[in-house]
C-alpha cells in the first residue's frame, strides 16, 4: 500500500539540522509532525533524538506497528491500516537523564460528505438584505475545510469553517442583497477540504443550486369616475408603474366580487389593466384591483356611485315652459282685471237737484174692444 507522508523531506532535515547544531541535549522529535492521513492508510514514522548513545528508541501506540528501519539515533516503524484519529509517543532512555517523550497527533482525514443550503425566501424584494446558511457534514481537519458561497460559477464570498467541531455539522452563514441580476439566479453552497500542504489533494463537495427569484411591486393606481348614472358605461383603468419583472405579473379587476375582463397593456416596469362598466341599478358598488407577482400581491379598492336620473330631461323643459305660460298669461289676466277695475274707481256720477227733474208724461192708453155704447 502506499506510503503517505505529510512533511516535506527537506523541511524536515533543515529542523533535524538546525536541532542538532543547538547543542541542547535531549531532544526529541517525530517525523511527520502532526500527520495527516486518508483512511486505511499506512504511515511511516521516524522518532529521532540528540542523544549521543540511545539505549532504547520506541514508539507507543495502538496501532499495528512494525519497526522498517533504524541508526544509533533514530528508528522508522510503519503503522498500518489507520482508519480513525490516533495518538503516538516517541520516547528515548538516554543515560544519565530521565526518559525522553514526544507525542503527535495523526488526524484520518475525511472529506466532505454533504453540503446543503438552506432554502431561500421564493421572492426576495430588490435592495433587501437576506441570510444564506450553508451546512457541510464531515470535512476534517477543519483547520483546512472552508465554505464558498457560489451564484452559478461565481463565487460571491469565502468562509473558514476551523472553529467548528469536527464531529458536528458545520453551518457558516453569507449575507447578500437582492438585486435585479439576482432573478433567476443559481445559488449554491461549496466545501473544500484543501489538503494540499500535506501532499493530499483539494477534497470538494457542492449542494443542490438554488434559484432565487427577486422582484419589485409598487401599490397599483384605480382610476374610477365618481358618478355613474343607470344605463351608462364608462372604463375603469388600474396601473402600477414599479414593477419587475413584468412579464412574471398578473393584474385583476372586480366589480363587488364578480371579476371582469379587462384589456391588459405591458411596459417596461409598468402594467396596466381597462374594462368597460355599465350601471345596472342604483347604490355604491366596490371596485378592487389586485397586482399579483409569484407569492406577493398588492391591493387596492375604490368604490363607484350609480344614480338613476329623477326624470327624463325632454318632458322636464316641456313641463317648465308650460308653467312659464301659465305663469305669462296669469299676468296678462290680472293686469288687465287690475287696469278694468282702475278705470272703474276714476268715474262718479253727478246727482241733479229735484226741481229740475221733469217727470216722464207717459202715452194715453185706450181700449181696444168694442164701446159700451155699441153693445148695448
Amino acid at each position: 500500500m502506499e506510503l503517505l507522508k505529510a512533511w516535506p523531506k527537506s523541511s524536515l532535515n533543515l529542523l533535524v539540522f538546525a536541532i542538532m547544531l543547538s547543542g541542547a541535549p535531549g531532544i526529541i522529535w517525530i517525523e511527520p509532525p502532526d500527520p495527516v492521513i486518508t483512511p486505511g492508510g499506512n504511515l511511516l514514522v521516524n522518532c529521532s533524538t540528540d542523544c549521543d548513545q540511545p539505549q532504547l528508541i520506541g514508539l507507543e501506540t495502538q496501532l499495528d506497528k512494525t519497526q522498517k528501519d533504524n541508526g544509533t539515533r533514530w528508528r522508522v516503524f510503519l503503522l498500518r491500516n489507520i482508519t480513525q484519529d490516533t495518538r503516538l509517543l516517541c520516547f528515548v532512555n538516554c543515560p544519565g537523564k530521565q526518559q525522553m517523550l514526544y507525542s503527535t497527533n495523526v488526524t484520518v482525514i475525511q472529506p466532505p460528505e454533504h453540503v446543503d443550503l438552506e432554502p431561500l425566501p421564493r421572492w426576495i424584494l430588490v435592495g433587501q438584505n437576506f441570510i444564506l446558511r450553508c451546512q457541510v457534514w464531515g470535512g476534517k481537519p477543519r483547520q483546512n475545510l472552508t465554505m464558498a458561497l457560489l451564484r452559478g460559477h461565481q463565487e460571491l464570498s469565502r468562509q473558514p469553517v476551523s472553529e467548528q467541531a469536527p464531529e458536528k455539522t458545520a453551518e457558516v452563514t453569507f449575507t447578500a442583497t437582492a438585486s435585479r441580476e439576482d432573478h433567476g439566479a443559481n445559488f449554491s453552497c461549496r466545501a473544500e477540504l484543501d489538503l494540499g500542504a500535506q501532499g493530499l489533494e483539494l477534497y470538494q463537495k457542492s449542494s443542490a443550486p438554488m434559484e432565487l427569484h427577486t422582484f419589485v411591486l409598487g401599490t397599483p393606481r384605480l382610476i374610477v369616475p365618481k358618478l355613474l348614472e343607470v344605463g351608462k358605461v364608462e372604463t375603469i383603468s388600474c396601473e402600477t408603474d414599479k414593477l419587475f419583472p413584468v412579464e412574471n405579473a398578473q393584474i385583476h379587476l372586480s366589480l363587488e366580487g364578480r371579476s371582469l375582463s379587462p384589456t391588459v397593456r405591458w411596459g417596461q416596469d409598468t402594467l396596466r389593466a381597462t374594462a368597460p362598466v355599465k350601471g345596472q341599478r342604483e347604490g355604491q358598488w366596490e371596485l378592487t384591483c389586485n397586482v399579483i407577482l409569484g407569492d406577493q400581491n398588492r391591493e387596492v379598492r375604490g368604490n363607484l356611485t350609480v344614480y338613476k336620473a329623477s326624470r327624463d330631461p325632454v318632458p322636464i323643459v316641456m313641463w317648465v315652459l308650460l308653467a312659464l305660460g301659465l305663469v305669462v298669461l296669469a299676468g296678462a289676466f290680472a293686469s288687465l282685471y287690475l287696469r278694468r277695475t282702475l278705470r272703474r274707481g276714476s268715474y262718479q256720477p253727478q246727482m241733479l237737484p229735484l226741481q229740475d227733474r221733469v217727470p216722464t208724461e207717459l202715452p194715453e192708453t185706450r181700449p181696444t174692444g168694442p164701446s159700451p155704447e155699441a153693445t148695448a
